[in-house]
């Protein structure tokens, strides 16, 4: 099924390390914050979330696959200043469905 989003998509630079900006044209970035695990900010969201910034973890296209894997990605978010945001991503193993036993 295709995403709906908005469009155009937030407008996205590249910062590079002495300042300057780059123009992105990008709808999407994925992030590795550690191997395997991957963080999706998404530039073009759903309509319903228009001016927010959405992240996903794994990525969209991933999440089923991850999930039945047995993996399960959370964010965990701690505030550092009134305008930092600190967020990173928890793997668990996703617990298993007892079956109830006959008596």
């Amino acid at each position: 099924m295709k995403r709906e989003r908005i469009s155009p998509p937030y407008k996205v630079h590249v910062l590079h390390a002495n300042g300057a900006r780059k123009p992105l044209d990008a709808t999407a970035i994925v992030v590795e914050v550690q191997p395997g695990i991957e963080i999706e900010i998404d530039f073009a969201p759903h309509p319903n979330f228009a001016g927010h910034l959405v992240l996903l973890t794994p990525p969209a296209a991933r999440m089923k696959r991850v999930y039945d894997e047995g993996s399960v990605d959370d964010f965990a978010v701690f505030f550092g200043a009134s305008n930092v945001l600190h967020v990173l991503v928890e793997r668990r193993t996703r617990a298993t469905r007892r079956t109830k036993r006959k008596t």
